[in-house]
């Protein structure tokens, strides 16, 4: 009976350790940028996930920051994306795809090849979301142009 006991405490221990490092690693050793411009988070077919954030200054990316639960090579395509894309403009990073982050990474095997492809992927969607809410401020600036040529505020601009 005590060795019972023992092996649940140890069970116990051993997935608090594990349940701490997780907790850590993903808040403190995987720092965000507070408000980015663009981000995304994606699960690829694999089970892997990636995360990636953008910041952008003056229509180019300033910082990236990114997290990843999945094996080496996740991270490591990741990783290029990232910096394949710092100080890109939207329309070179179009051009950012997993050829491209497997040439960066160097020796990627053929069977993780779908890491460089879910890197390509969350890369784009981060992108994407900056280019939505880009059209979304330009929106919103034309509106109030439109509605500052008015005397009046009326139903037009709704600002």
């Amino acid at each position: 009976m005590p060795e019972i006991k023992v092996i649940i405490l140890g069970g116990v221990v051993l997935a608090s350790i594990v349940g701490l490092w997780a907790f850590i690693h993903y808040i403190f050793l995987n720092p965000k940028i507070e408000e980015p411009d663009g981000k995304a988070r994606i699960t690829g077919s694999c089970g892997d996930t990636m995360e990636l954030y953008l910041k952008f200054k003056d229509g180019r990316v300033v910082d990236t920051s990114y997290w990843t639960d999945g094996c080496t090579y996740s991270f490591n395509c990741l990783v290029a994306a990232a910096d394949l894309a710092k100080g890109k403009t939207p329309e070179e990073i179009i051009e950012i795809d997993a050829e491209k982050i497997k040439e960066y990474v160097g020796d990627l095997p053929s069977d993780h090849f779908h890491c460089a492809k879910l890197a390509e992927e969350t890369l784009q969607a981060a992108l994407d979301d900056y280019m939505k809410k880009l059209i979304r401020q330009e929106k919103e600036m034309k509106k109030l142009e439109e509605c500052s040529l008015c005397d009046k505020c009326c139903d037009k601009c709704k600002v």
